[in-house]
């Protein structure tokens, strides 16, 4: 099967990450030639009690690291930020060139004090850096969501580190629902969904109902990570997993995605 020039050319895609972030990637895959469609389904507000972020904020210089789960914790969290602690080492998910790195850059963070993952661009691939091995007597902050993952706090507490764990953002479902999108799919001007959270989809089902969520069901769901892809397969969505299609080898990308959409539908449209 040959591959076809400019796959994307014209493929809606429905963009379902928090509005600021989906409006970034809609003008990326317009490039391609693609429909983006941007429907939220993750809405990115504070948490419930800010005062343990407030605090977080005054005593930043007395942390070795401080990691930020993703762009939206940098956002929420260095919001009000002067100045950046030169003694603490910023970590950050993802490329250095990409999504939260160039979040906390454009916070005020030198490039000298962020530290992001070499080779997997993920939770895991924080973890695997040389410099958080022997974590004896350090000191992390974990700025993150509400009901975020345990395996950095609980992993480099395993190691010595002393972790303190604050909450800086909610992911909370929209209102309205998702009438809109029966026309787009019974005019075929909807041929693929993108998931960069589990909670997006769970808040896609609730905000599409039932006859809505089948119909959905026939389009791919393009993920950026495994365990989102997991997620939507057992839910009985027909999940791909672009986590490694960035040619450049990144995980959790925007190119990650585009690669991914842009594979499946050279082939379909060449069969």
């Amino acid at each position: 099967m040959q591959r076809e020039k400019n796959a994307l050319n014209g493929v809606g895609v429905l963009v379902t990450r928090p509005l600021k972030q989906a409006r970034l990637f809609a003008k990326r895959l317009e490039q391609f030639g693609a429909v983006p469609v941007v429907f939220p389904t993750i809405e990115i507000a504070p948490p419930q009690d800010m005062q343990p972020l407030l605090e977080a904020r005054k005593c930043l210089g007395t942390y070795d690291f401080v990691m930020f789960v993703s762009a939206n914790a940098v956002e929420q969290a260095l919001a009000a930020l002067t100045r950046w602690p030169e003694n603490v080492i910023a970590l950050a998910p993802g490329k250095e060139t990409a999504g939260t790195a160039a979040a906390l850059r454009q916070a005020g963070v030198p490039d000298q004090t962020i530290l992001t993952p070499v080779s997997r661009f993920d939770s895991e691939g924080l973890l695997e850096l040389s410099a958080l091995q022997q974590m004896q007597g350090k000191r992390v902050l974990i700025l993150r969501g509400e009901r975020g993952r345990e395996l950095l706090g609980e992993t480099l507490a395993a190691r010595g580190a002393d972790v303190t764990r604050v909450t800086c953002y909610r992911r909370v479902c929209p209102e309205g629902d998702a009438e809109f999108l029966w026309p787009l799919l019974r005019q075929n001007r909807l041929q693929a969904i993108t998931l960069t959270a589990g909670e997006a989809l769970d808040n896609l089902e609730a905000m599409a109902g039932e006859a809505l969520g089948q119909a959905l069901k026939a389009l791919p769901v393009f993920t950026i990570h495994p365990r989102i892809a997991a997620h939507a397969q057992a839910r009985g969505w027909k999940a791909i997993d672009t986590s490694r299609s960035d040619s450049s080898g990144g995980d959790n990308s925007d190119e990650g995605l585009i690669c991914g959409m842009d594979s499946f539908f050279s082939v379909s449209r060449a069969e």
